[in-house]
């Protein structure tokens, strides 16, 4: 009996029972009224921000968003297509009003300049928190060197994630140097003979004169822009500035004027280029050479559609080698962005492995990250794309980003010079360059900031 009455003292008696089960069931119906109108705690609140990109057809921006939202089902991602030639003008302007994009691609001078206006978010700590060693050494050096404030006092931050690398490279018509006789330059290459001195000489070989007068020119010269002529300037051992004492111009020096006189010479003295940009001679099959960006490679495959036989090769050796500047398109954030830890979430994913793979497999484009460098050389095993990872391991940071003082009008005054001369022949550019060098050196001693 003591056991079985044991038993009995555990349970309650019948109407306790009851009474206990009613008032159970009383508080889980409103545990059950609270969870149907309040989200759990660990939910994450539901967020919409916008990333400005380029409108180019090839479905990446919704490639990106599709997959970055499967991620973080809380970010939603609204794409605005970047639009018109003005969108730099837009874009300040909205950033003034306050309604400005979360997250945007740019490129120098541009960045810079929203950099000394304090309108980009710093990124330093959002990296040193999430990027190990591994994945910055994941990044190619130059371009992963050029994200870095070099002057002032951000100097030493990080305020742009680079978008894409952009090489200078030489695509040339297989055809038109068989016809000819003369050794393509992945043949010259072989032997180490890919130089600018058997370059000008095959595209004077490759210039023809017809009984019209109309040319077929032996190259399409790519120097279209200053960093693109500073190319020929650090392959001939020189530089606009000194890289250990940027405030000192150098532009005058002799090896600066030596690579100009070379590209003029091919233009002005052979006829073996044309002063004036256009690829529609090489996608045409007329041109035998053209200098571009590795980034073109798709789009003129696209349009030569098996017409004739061509490649791409790393750029000739100069005196001083084959540097060549890697473009610094890159994505920043909007210093006042309502939701900075999202957008850099997006940030990251963009220049991620798998972010990367995906630019390349819509676009095209060669990836920042040596990782995804794989997926671009698999587009096409019949092009030398690997040209890229040539051209990438001797690549310099764009010359803006170690470019301090002014940055706009610098731009521009060495700009107008250097065209006056080079592409328009109006005077020698020794002459040319003396003629503004105390100017530049005036606004490389001013202090946006």
């Amino acid at each position: 009996m003591h056991g079985l009455g044991s038993v009995r003292e555990r349970w309650p008696r019948r109407g306790h029972r009851t009474a206990g089960r009613r008032r159970l069931g009383l508080v889980l119906a409103l545990v059950g009224l609270f969870l149907s109108v309040a989200p759990p705690s660990h939910a994450q609140e539901q967020v919409t921000i916008t990333l400005l990109y380029r409108q180019d057809g090839t479905g990446t921006a919704e490639r990106w968003i599709e997959e970055f939202e499967a991620l973080h089902p809380h970010i939603k991602v609204e794409w605005q297509p970047r639009t018109g030639s003005d969108w730099q003008e837009k874009l300040l302007l909205e950033m003034m009003a306050g309604t400005a994009p979360d997250v945007f691609e740019f490129w120098s001078p541009f960045n810079q300049q929203l950099r000394q206006k304090d309108l980009l978010l710093n990124l330093t700590p959002y990296m040193q928190r999430d990027f190990t060693e591994e994945e910055i050494a994941d990044f190619y050096p130059a371009v992963w060197e050029a994200s870095f404030t070099r002057f002032g006092r951000h100097a030493g931050e990080q305020y742009i994630m680079p978008r894409y690398i952009n090489v200078m490279t030489f695509f040339y018509n297989k055809d038109r140097f068989h016809r000819a006789g003369v050794a393509n330059p992945a043949e010259l290459d072989a032997y180490d003979d890919w130089t600018w001195d058997t370059f000008r000489e095959a595209a004077r070989k490759l210039t023809v004169v017809h009984e019209d007068g109309a040319r077929d020119y032996g190259v399409m010269l790519g120097i279209y822009s200053l960093p693109r002529v500073l190319n020929w300037i650090w392959g001939a051992g020189g530089d606009i500035l000194d890289p250990q004492e940027p405030t000192r111009f150098i532009g005058h020096e002799a090896e600066a004027v030596a690579a100009i006189q070379f590209l003029s010479d091919i233009i002005w003295k052979d006829g073996s280029s044309p002063s004036t940009w256009g690829d529609s001679g090489w996608l045409s099959g007329r041109f035998a050479m053209i200098e571009d960006a590795m980034a073109s490679t798709f789009r003129y495959k696209g349009i030569i559609d098996g017409r004739f036989e061509w490649d791409v090769i790393r750029r000739p050796a100069g005196p001083a080698g084959r540097p060549g500047y890697l473009v610094d398109d890159s994505f920043g954030i909007w210093a006042q962005t309502p939701h900075p830890e999202e957008a850099w979430q997006l940030v990251k994913f963009l220049v991620s492995k798998r972010g990367q793979e995906i630019m390349v497999e819509q676009s095209g484009l060669p990836p920042v990250r040596r990782s995804a460098a794989e997926a671009y050389f698999a587009l096409d095993p019949n092009l030398n794309l690997r040209a890229f990872a040539d051209a990438v391991m001797d690549a310099r940071p764009t010359i803006y980003s170690r470019m301090p003082g002014n940055i706009s009008e610098i731009h521009t005054l060495l700009w107008e010079t250097i065209s006056d001369s080079l592409l328009r022949n109006m005077q020698p550019y020794p002459v040319a360059i003396e003629s503004i060098r105390s100017a530049i050196e005036l606004l490389l001693q001013s202090d946006p900031e």
